[in-house]
C-alpha cells in the first residue's frame, strides 16, 4: 500500500500543501466553514487572486490562489477531484510532467479570472483540477474515442465535479471564468500532446509555464485604475479623520482642509479621466463621483465655518447626510484592506449616571409663553427634558406651519452651543454661539431677504465689525462707518455712526411718514441720554436704564421683599449661597420661563422662582423711551 501511494508523490504533495494552508488559516480564523466577510478578507490577505491586487504589483497571487479554499466543503471537493485525477494522470505521464501540467492549468485559470471577472476574489485548486479534467478528457477523446465505457466514466466524473463546484461557486467567490480557463488550457495541452505531438519534452513545457505570467501584461488595466482611485478615496477619508483628531487649532485645521479640498478635486478629475470603463463599473463611477463632490462640499463648508466663523454652514452640513443617503449603493465596495469592523460593545446607559430624558413637544403663544392649546399656538418646540423639567440636548423650534424657527442645544435649560434662527419665510435670521446663555464669538444677522446684515463679535463687550444693507452694500467696515436703516416704504428709519465697532455720537430715528422720532447720544456703545416724540406728539426723555426691565417699586425695595419673604426649604439646614435667575419679562410686566443660571439646590431654585413669580410687578424694557418690548430680567436670591 505504501509503495502504491509513493507512486503519486506530486499528487500527495499538492494535497498536503492545500490541507496545510487550510489548517493554518482555519486555526487563525477559528473556523472551518470560512463563510464570513472576515474569513474572505483573511483568504485575500493570504494570497487569493484579485485583479487590482495581482496586476498592481502582486503577480505571485496567480500561483498562491491555487492553494487557498473557501471552507472545508470547498477543500474536500477539490482534494477528492485532485486525488482521482492526479493519481490517474501522474501514473500516465510521470510526476514531473504532471506537476508542470497542473501548474500550467492553474495559472491559466488565474489569468482567465483576471480577464473576465469584475472584482471577484478567486481562490481554490478547482481551476487547475478543471484543467486536469480537460487534459484527461482530451486524451480520452483522442486516444480512446471508441471506448465508450471509459469515456462515459470520465464524463460522469467531470459532470459531478462541475455540478458540485457550481454549487460552491454560488456560495462563495469561486469564479466560473477560472474554471473554464483552466479546462480550456487542459484541452489545448492534450490536443498539443496527443494530436499534434508538440510540447512533449519537459523543456518545452517549462518554457510554456514560464511564459504564462507574461500574459498579465495583456490584461486590461481598467479595474486596477478604478481600484486605485477608490483606494485614494478610502485613504483620503482616513487622513481627514486623523486631521480632525490631531489638529485642534482652528486656523491650522482650515489650512489643512484647503489641501484636503484640492485632493478631492484631483481624485474626481482622475475618475473622469478613466478610459474604457467596463459597463459593470460605469454606474459605480457615477455614484463615486457624486460622493466625492459631496465630500468636497462638506470640507468646503467646514473651511467656511472655521475661517468665517459662520455657523450657517453647520446647517448646510446637517443637510448633507440626507444627500449621502440618497446616493445609490455601490455594486463594488473595494475596501479589501480594511479590517472588518468589530461588533460594538453594548453600553448600559444606566451605568453612565445620565439624567433620564423624555422627548416632548411644547406649544407657545406669540410671546413665547407656554400654552396647552395647540390651536392657539404660534410656535412649538420639540426636544428632550430631564426629570427636573430642564431642556437637555438638541432642540428645534418651529412656526405653527411646521417651518423651522430655531436649531440649538441646551444644557440644564441653558442655551449652550451653536444656535441658528430662521425667519417665517425660510431665510436665516441670525446664527452664533452661546455659552450658558451668554452670546460669545461672532454672530451673524440677516436681512429679511436672507442677505447678510451684520457681523457682531461678542466677548467682554460687543464689537460690530461689519454691516451691509439689504442689497449687499457695505455700511460699516471693520467697525467703522455710517449705518442707515429704511422703513418698508423706503423712508429713512435710523442712522448713526460706528467707531471702533461701537455706537458713537448722535443717532437719529424717523417715523415712516418722515417725521423725527428720536435723538440719542452714545458713548462707547452706551446710551447716555435720548429724547423721542411719538406720532401722538408725546415726548419721552430716557437713558440706558430704560432699555432693561425693572421692578416697578424700585430695586432696593424689591430686594427687601426677597429678603423678608424667602422661605428656607430645609430650615436651618438649608445651604447658604445665591441662586441666580434669568427670566422673561413681557410687555405687560408678566414674568415666565425661569432659567437657573447658578444653583444651590433644587429646593432653593424652586423657592427663588416662587418669590419672583409671586413678587411685585416688573416694568418692561422700553425702546426709545416709549415702546414696550419683551426682554430678559435677572435677579439674585440669597439664602
Amino acid at each position: 500500500m505504501v509503495k502504491e501511494i509513493t507512486r503519486f508523490p506530486v499528487t500527495l504533495l499538492l494535497i498536503s500543501i492545500n490541507v496545510l494552508f487550510f489548517v493554518v488559516l482555519a486555526i487563525k480564523q477559528r473556523s472551518v466553514m470560512m463563510d464570513t466577510s472576515a474569513d474572505v478578507l483573511a483568504i485575500l490577505n493570504a494570497g487569493a487572486n484579485l485583479n487590482p491586487l495581482t496586476l498592481g504589483g502582486e503577480p505571485w497571487r496567480i500561483l498562491s490562489a491555487m492553494f487557498l479554499h473557501f471552507g472545508i466543503v470547498h477543500l474536500v471537493v477539490n482534494m477528492y477531484g485532485l486525488w482521482i485525477l492526479g493519481t490517474m494522470i501522474e501514473r500516465g505521464v510521470g510526476s514531473v510532467r504532471f506537476a508542470i501540467i497542473y501548474f500550467i492549468c492553474g495559472c491559466a485559470a488565474s489569468i482567465a479570472s483576471l480577464f473576465f471577472n469584475i472584482y471577484i476574489i478567486s481562490a481554490g485548486a478547482s481551476g487547475a483540477i478543471f484543467g486536469l479534467y480537460g487534459y484527461q478528457l482530451g486524451a480520452e477523446l483522442i486516444g480512446n474515442f471508441n471506448d465508450r465505457e471509459r469515456l462515459k466514466i470520465v464524463l460522469i466524473n467531470f459532470a459531478v465535479f462541475i455540478i458540485i463546484n457550481t454549487f460552491i461557486a454560488g456560495q462563495v467567490s469561486v469564479d466560473m471564468a477560472g474554471h473554464i480557463g483552466g479546462g480550456i488550457a487542459g484541452l489545448i495541452l492534450a490536443f498539443c500532446h496527443f494530436q499534434l505531438g508538440v510540447l512533449k519534452n519537459l523543456t518545452a513545457l517549462v518554457v510554456a509555464l514560464a511564459l504564462i505570467p507574461l500574459t498579465l501584461f495583456a490584461v486590461p488595466q481598467h479595474q486596477l485604475s478604478y481600484y486605485r482611485i477608490f483606494t485614494r478615496v478610502v485613504n483620503h477619508e482616513k487622513y481627514i479623520d486623523k486631521l480632525y483628531l490631531e489638529i485642534k487649532d482652528e486656523h491650522a485645521l482650515a489650512d489643512s482642509l484647503k489641501n484636503v479640498s484640492a485632493t478631492w478635486r484631483s481624485i474626481d478629475s482622475s475618475l473622469h479621466d478613466l478610459q474604457s470603463v467596463p459597463n459593470e463599473i460605469i454606474q459605480d463611477t457615477a455614484v463615486l463621483s457624486k460622493y466625492i463632490s459631496l465630500r468636497k462640499q462638506e470640507v468646503d463648508y467646514r473651511i467656511n465655518l472655521l475661517e468665517r466663523e459662520s455657523y450657517i454652514y453647520l446647517d448646510s452640513l446637517e443637510q448633507l447626510p440626507t444627500k449621502f443617503n440618497s446616493l445609490p449603493k455601490l455594486k463594488y465596495v473595494l475596501n479589501y484592506h480594511l479590517a472588518p469592523e468589530s461588533e460594538a460593545e453594548e453600553v448600559d446607559s444606566t451605568s453612565l449616571n445620565l439624567p433620564a430624558l423624555e422627548t416632548t413637544r411644547v406649544f407657545y403663544d406669540k410671546d413665547w409663553k407656554e400654552i396647552d392649546n395647540p390651536q392657539g399656538a404660534t410656535y412649538y418646540r420639540i426636544g428632550s427634558k430631564d426629570s427636573l423639567g430642564r431642556w437637555q440636548g438638541p432642540v428645534k423650534d418651529f412656526y405653527r406651519d411646521g417651518n423651522i424657527q430655531m436649531k440649538g442645544k441646551y444644557v440644564n435649560n441653558l442655551r449652550d452651543g451653536v444656535f441658528i434662527y430662521y425667519s417665517d419665510h425660510g431665510t436665516y435670521s441670525s446664527a452664533g454661539r452661546y455659552e450658558k446663555e451668554r452670546a460669545v464669538g461672532k454672530w451673524e444677522n440677516f436681512h429679511w431677504n436672507g442677505t447678510l446684515q451684520s457681523e457682531v463679535i461678542y466677548g467682554t463687550e460687543s464689537f460690530t465689525k461689519n454691516v451691509w444693507d439689504s442689497l449687499g452694500n457695505a455700511q460699516v467696515i471693520n467697525g467703522s462707518g455710517k449705518f442707515q436703516r429704511w422703513h418698508a416704504n423706503g423712508t429713512l428709519a435710523e442712522e448713526g455712526h460706528y467707531e471702533g465697532g461701537k455706537r458713537e455720537g448722535y443717532w437719529y430715528g424717523y417715523h415712516s411718514n418722515g417725521k423725527p422720532y428720536f435723538k440719542e447720544l452714545y458713548r462707547d456703545n452706551r446710551l447716555i441720554n435720548g429724547v423721542s416724540e411719538g406720532l401722538d406728539g408725546k415726548r419721552y426723555v430716557y437713558d440706558q436704564l430704560s432699555e432693561f426691565p425693572f421692578p416697578e417699586l424700585g430695586l432696593e425695595k424689591y430686594r427687601s421683599y426677597l429678603e423678608k419673604n424667602v422661605r428656607k426649604p430645609n430650615g436651618e439646614n438649608t445651604p447658604q449661597g445665591v441662586v441666580k435667575v434669568l427670566f422673561n419679562v413681557g410687555v405687560d410686566g408678566s414674568v415666565w420661563d425661569f432659567v437657573i443660571m447658578e444653583s444651590i439646590s433644587v429646593a432653593c431654585d424652586n423657592e427663588a422662582i416662587r418669590l419672583i413669580k409671586e413678587g411685585p410687578a416688573w416694568r418692561p424694557a422700553l425702546l426709545h423711551g416709549d415702546k414696550k418690548i419683551q426682554s430678559q430680567g435677572y435677579m439674585e436670591v440669597a439664602f
